[in-house]
């Protein structure tokens, strides 16, 4: 028996109360800066290449994560749930361009399997994310909503090579627009500290909601900000150029990678 239907055996054999336990109190919906993490992947191995999305300085989706406050997970709610690329085949188009894998050499189709194995099955007890069409649709319908690069830009904060941010304007920018507080993370390369990720929450029914519980807050000056981030020093929100790749000549390579695992 191989070890894929073991795994299968043992899930189905658990008592009913063990493979229940994926309550959880929140969604996090995770938008990342692709410029950041491009720099993060070549840090690890200069080889490394990048795959940026076509538009200009637009953020990308990371996944939308069921969360238990207090907590990490749940995760990997149903093993047996494999990832279905025809599933999201009428939008697979608009998940190359925001959905965007960055790791160049590695295929989409395997960024979309991790995130609907282990985050979309746990959101899948919700009936508006219950198919692989309806979570990976909701991630491109928030960010049309939500989109990070739209709302830090009425605030004037624009990607930029030559000018740095701090912490509470980001976060301002965002809590004035959304009246929430979001959770932001920062990493810190080179001796600078560069925006990665923003997270927004919502509750079981959609609702926005404050990200408290997901990152730990810090009081930066009169503000208390749910953030890693540094409150010392400014954030560098760096400028990155479109992707010259050809989305169609992009996905047939992935598909090719998809089907040689």
């Amino acid at each position: 028996m191989n070890l894929y239907l073991i795994s299968a055996f043992i899930l189905t054999c658990l008592p009913f109360s063990l493979q229940t336990k994926h309550d959880f109190d929140l969604l996090i919906f995770t938008q990342n800066w692709p410029a950041t993490v491009c720099k993060e992947w070549k840090k690890m191995n200069p080889q490394h290449q990048c795959s940026m999305p076509r538009k200009n300085d637009a953020w990308s989706i990371h996944g939308i994560w069921p969360t238990k406050l207090g907590t990490i997970g749940p995760s990997f709610c149903n093993r047996t749930w494999l990832f279905d690329p025809d599933k999201i085949q009428p939008i697979e188009n608009r998940l190359l361009e925001e959905w965007t894998n960055i790791f160049n050499g590695t295929s989409n189709y395997a960024l979309w399997a991790h995130e609907w194995t282990k985050h979309g099955t746990c959101a899948a007890q919700l009936e508006t994310l219950n198919s692989e069409f309806k979570y990976f649709s909701m991630g491109l319908d928030w960010l049309e909503k939500y989109s990070m690069g739209n709302i830090l830009s009425k605030a004037g904060i624009t990607p930029s090579n030559s000018q740095d941010y701090h912490i509470t304007a980001i976060n301002d920018a965002i809590k004035k627009q959304l009246d929430i507080d979001p959770a932001i993370e920062c990493r810190k390369m080179d001796g600078s500290s560069f925006i990665t990720e923003i997270r927004i929450c919502f509750t079981k029914d959609l609702k926005l909601c404050d990200c408290d519980g997901v990152l730990a807050r810090r009081d930066i000056g009169s503000d208390s900000i749910i953030t890693n981030c540094d409150g010392n020093k400014n954030i560098i929100y760096p400028h990155y150029k479109e992707n010259s790749m050809y989305i169609q000549l992009y996905k047939l390579v992935t598909w090719l990678q998809w089907f040689t695992f």
